[in-house]
């Protein structure tokens, strides 16, 4: 095993703020073999080291010789500008690359969700590129701001059906995801009779149905309870692939993303990684405030 691997590991599960107690627990080890591992007194086996990368979301070139994922680019906008009466996106130029975390911010009216559809295909910007490295009609998921559901469906034949539309329909497996999500008691409820948490948990299932090289999720939390909060955060730690948010929840950004871009006059203002805004010993929500 290089050398490089110990330090990897321990400045990545530093920056995930896993303890050896609980990285051990997901590898099912002990806390002293992940200690063994961290100083170089042991090496991992080649199934824990894939479950690392899993755990970590970044490849095993990356975990075991600290060589960087932006070898893997996804997609990329290029001076993208959008108008309507007035312009929303004046200059946008943006990388996504594998296994990110980004965390997209920008104040009501910043042109978040906009670009958003604009990446989806949804709206044509004004001039600029869109360049995919990827096909997006298989690996691009979105879970819109707002519910795209069928009111007179029920809970149980709209996932179903969105199943059956992305072609992994399984009946077993939805099941599964209905327990998960708490909304087995819903199954037979129609669609029209939800909450507006138990909406957004629907629009959750449906938009992690397939597995996705890019996940943009606009504003997921927004009128979920406490609990359907906690659980959804804790379901994106397990998501592979890159995932993009526009969020406010600041709690959960310096803990589950990696890199934040601020959507500011049109433009991105601020594209940074979470680690360096750790380093000037700020929040996320400090550094939010300072800067918009």
């Amino acid at each position: 095993m290089q050398d490089t691997f110990p330090q990897q590991l321990l400045k990545l599960r530093t920056e995930k703020q896993l303890s050896q107690t609980e990285l051990a627990r997901r590898l099912y080890v002990s806390r002293q073999a992940v200690s063994k591992w961290e100083n170089g007194d042991a090496d991992p086996s080649i199934d824990k080291l894939i479950l690392l990368a899993r755990i970590f979301k970044v490849s095993l070139d990356y975990l075991i010789l600290g060589i960087p994922n932006h070898n893997n680019l996804i997609l990329q906008l290029k001076h993208v500008a959008m108008n309507f009466n007035t312009p929303v996106l004046k200059d946008v130029s943006l990388s996504i690359f594998n296994n990110e975390r980004i965390a997209l911010l920008g104040s009501n009216g910043a042109g978040k969700t906009t670009l958003v559809r604009i990446i989806e295909n949804a709206l044509t910007p004004t001039s600029g590129t869109i360049e995919w490295q990827i096909n997006k009609k298989d690996f691009l998921n979105i879970m819109p701001q707002n519910d795209l559901l069928i009111p007179a469906l029920k809970v149980k034949e709209q996932v179903a059906l969105a199943a059956r539309i992305n072609k992994v329909h399984n009946p077993e497996r939805i099941n599964r995801l209905l327990e998960r999500f708490n909304l087995k008691a819903q199954q037979n409820t129609l669609v029209a009779k939800l909450s507006g948490g138990q909406k957004r948990r629907l629009s959750l299932i449906i938009s992690t149905l397939r597995q996705s090289k890019l996940l943009i999720l606009d504003e997921p939390t927004v009128g979920m309870d406490l609990e359907s909060i906690d659980y959804f955060w804790q379901f994106i730690d397990q998501v592979t692939g890159s995932i993009m948010v526009i969020t406010h929840d600041f709690n959960q950004i310096d803990k589950f993303f990696s890199r934040v871009l601020l959507l500011k006059d049109g433009q991105i203002r601020h594209d940074i990684s979470v680690k360096e805004i750790h380093q000037h010993n700020q929040t996320i929500e400090q550094w939010y405030r300072q800067v918009n």
